[in-house]
């Protein structure tokens, strides 16, 4: 019997992150549309990097043509199904519930497969956050798994971890926030217009909540600095997780600055491209444990 951990593709964890850091998880794929053409992210042959610009491209100059979509219950049932048949136990992250409906199919998959079994076979977890807020919470889990945790200890630990893991970004055009309902329209043409950038987090309620405004790109991103060196925990051992929706340089830059400040473990990937889709070009974000959300 094995414990195998599962998340959906808004982990942020594509291919080329499980393989340089030898990770045993299961991305279960979920779908971006450019126009005509379908994307199986991450089960298809795309290189993130390379694709993130065509993709924000697309976004910029033709918004309505961009479309993603969750992981079907079927989806979920069928991996649980599989794994729970051969004597294995399932751990599975999805993005917050707040913001999407993978969570609610995960749990009827689970809820499923656990009645024909009569026992908690497949743990969901709502990583109240999403992008590398969840993966982290995966990577978390699977180096239980590996350290030789029961079943209920690393399902302990991971419920006790999701409100820890902070999610704090910002947005370079307030536009792509209106079909979230957190910014309306016009909030939006007036925040572009006088270059007002909003302050974004993943709070208590699975949801993203605007926590301030300030004035321009650089005073957003010294924000996003300022913040994490108030709330990171044990800053010299955990891993910090930056990433960007095409703004590599800014975010490198972040990164060096963070690293002058005395946090050595830093990373920064392309961001995951199905919430992508609703922060946009430009956007920055940064995961790390704290001691909670507030």
């Amino acid at each position: 019997m094995s414990i195998k951990v599962y998340c959906d593709a808004g982990s942020n964890l594509y291919p080329e992150i499980l393989k340089a850091k030898s990770l045993d998880i299961n991305v279960l794929s979920m779908d971006v549309s450019l126009g005509e053409k379908t994307y199986h992210l991450y089960h298809d042959d795309v290189n993130v990097k390379e694709f993130s610009k065509e993709f924000f491209d697309t976004l910029k100059s033709n918004k309505d043509s961009v479309r993603t979509s969750l992981v079907s219950p079927g989806d979920f049932l069928d991996a649980f199904k599989k794994e729970v048949e051969t004597g294995n136990q399932v751990i599975c992250f999805t993005m917050a519930k707040g913001i999407s409906g993978t969570y609610n199919s995960a749990v009827l998959a689970a809820t499923e497969v656990n009645g024909e079994v009569g026992k908690e076979a497949v743990h969901v977890v709502d990583s109240a956050t999403a992008g590398f807020g969840e993966g982290l919470q995966a990577i978390a889990a699977y180096e239980n798994v590996k350290a030789g945790k029961s079943f209920e200890e690393v399902c302990k630990a991971a419920d006790e971890l999701v409100f820890k893991v902070r999610s704090e970004f910002t947005v370079d055009d307030v536009t792509y926030l209106v079909a979230t309902g957190r910014i309306s329209k016009t909030v939006a043409k007036i925040a572009n217009l006088l270059r007002i950038k909003v302050m974004l987090k993943g709070n208590n309620e699975s949801k993203i909540e605007v926590v301030t405004k300030v004035h321009g790109r650089k005073m957003a991103l010294k924000n996003l600095s300022k913040t994490l060196q108030a709330k990171i925990k044990d800053p010299k051992n955990q891993t910090v997780y930056i990433t960007h929706c095409v703004a590599e340089e800014e975010a490198l830059a972040l990164k060096k600055e963070l690293n002058a400040a005395g946090i050595p473990n830093i990373e920064v990937y392309p961001y995951d491209l199905v919430t992508g889709a609703h922060v946009g070009p430009g956007c920055i974000a940064i995961f790390y444990i704290g001691e909670n959300r507030d």
